[in-house]
């Protein structure tokens, strides 16, 4: 075992401790905006829901979307900027397209389990667009690239407020 090491030199397990540790930042970033969006979402998504079904008058699934997708929007945009500013997140495109789309992968993953479920239990018509449109699933398509790109728009926000290079 003499002579035997694990990395050619001291710079190379610094590298890679570096590249865990932002990794991590990134996982843990994503998450918490992940997990403030969907809280809100839920939230919204329910109050519209409830306020559907004891409407009287017949207000279609369309109708709903485009009720709650500016809210959706500006929902993310709100915990974006809070995410950018409270955790100092740096203003490199990389960094921030990997947040957003990290987030983007928990947000799928949740959708995916939530339609099984919703499915298992017999309620599985609004998986295969029973009663939405084409805009409706064109909807939920641009509010997804929208939540994943939200945290890379900021910067041209940021750009503006300081004056500063993106």
């Amino acid at each position: 075992m003499a002579g035997w090491s694990l990395f050619e030199s001291t710079d190379s397990v610094i590298e890679v401790l570096w590249d865990v540790a932002l990794a991590f930042f990134i996982v843990r970033l994503a998450f918490i905006y992940y997990v403030f969006n969907l809280v809100l979402s839920v939230a919204l998504t329910y109050i519209i829901y409830t306020a559907r079904t004891l409407s009287t008058d017949s207000v279609s699934l369309e109708q709903v979307v485009s009720g709650v997708f500016p809210y959706l929007l500006l929902n993310a945009a709100l915990w974006a900027r809070y995410l950018t500013v409270y955790y100092d997140v740096p203003r490199l495109l990389g960094f921030r397209l990997a947040t957003g789309l990290t987030a983007l992968c928990f947000m799928l993953a949740t959708e995916a389990v939530a339609a099984l479920v919703v499915y298992e239990e017999g309620y599985g018509g609004w998986l295969w667009g029973e009663g939405a449109g084409a805009r409706t699933g064109g909807a939920a398509v641009a509010w997804l690239a929208a939540y994943a790109l939200m945290p890379t728009v900021m910067m041209v926000v940021e750009k503006k407020e300081g004056g500063g290079e993106v």
